[in-house]
């Protein structure tokens, strides 16, 4: 499958396509190189689906065909991305009942509770995108970024995630960070059996995920680009860390 960049620019936050999967039964799959004007892939009849929110910012009529999910910070308006010492969140982050633990490193100064913005809205009825599990069985998922060599210091890309089938907060919430000196941990979420903190994503079932962009004094023009990769099921390269 094809690699996409995630572009979050001092300027834009685009997102691109991944691939759509056919029917029948699979054991590993991954969805690779998610951009997120952000562009992710709105590939929502795949095996693993991706599929956009309800947010203005984001739309599933992104990429050359005009199927693919975007998270875009200059839709339609004049302005042309985030700004210098701001904080921008897409989706809710209510009905999460550990926000004050994740990302989840105890060395982090920062929690998610203490960047979110919006804690209201419920993230399962308000989200950036979710991402479905329409296999015939239950499926380890990872969501990996991996910021570019260029990240700023001054800034943090979160996602949060939300299983509402987990039976406590460890298996319900996971969240990544990417920053510039990214940690493998950190900038993954993950739900698996093989974990420790977490469990398998059902057949039919999905997980809700939020994004937040925190940038400090950085430079007009920065990007925040990376790469976010999608796993499922039994994948050589699924994140071990922390288990």
């Amino acid at each position: 499958m094809e690699r996409r960049k995630f572009v979050i620019g001092l300027g834009a936050l685009a997102s691109g396509s991944a691939a759509a999967m056919g029917t029948g039964a699979f054991t590993a799959a991954e969805l690779d190189g998610r951009e997120a004007n952000i562009g992710v892939v709105d590939d929502t009849n795949g095996l693993i689906g991706l599929e956009a929110g309800d947010s203005e910012l984001v739309s599933n009529d992104g990429g050359s065909n005009d199927n693919e999910l975007v998270i875009n910070f200059n839709p339609d308006g004049p302005g042309d991305g985030v700004n210098p010492n701001s904080k921008y969140q897409v989706g809710g982050l209510g009905g999460i009942g550990n926000l004050d633990e994740v990302p989840g490193n105890p060395t982090l100064d920062t929690t998610v509770e203490d960047v979110a913005i919006d804690t209201d809205s419920d993230i399962e009825d308000h989200y950036a995108f979710k991402l479905l599990n329409q296999s015939g069985s239950d499926q380890a998922i990872e969501v990996a970024y991996e910021a570019n060599e260029d990240f700023p210091s001054e800034a943090e890309v979160y996602m949060v995630s939300q299983y509402e089938e987990g039976q406590d907060d460890s298996e319900q919430t996971s969240a990544l960070i990417a920053s510039a000196t990214p940690d493998a941990r950190e900038a993954s979420i993950i739900y698996s059996d093989d974990t420790d903190y977490s469990t398998d994503v059902d057949s039919g079932k999905d997980v809700k995920i939020s994004l937040l962009v925190v940038v400090g004094d950085a430079d007009t023009g920065d990007d925040l680009d990376g790469d976010i990769t999608v796993r499922a099921g039994s994948h050589d390269d699924f994140s071990t860390a922390d288990q």
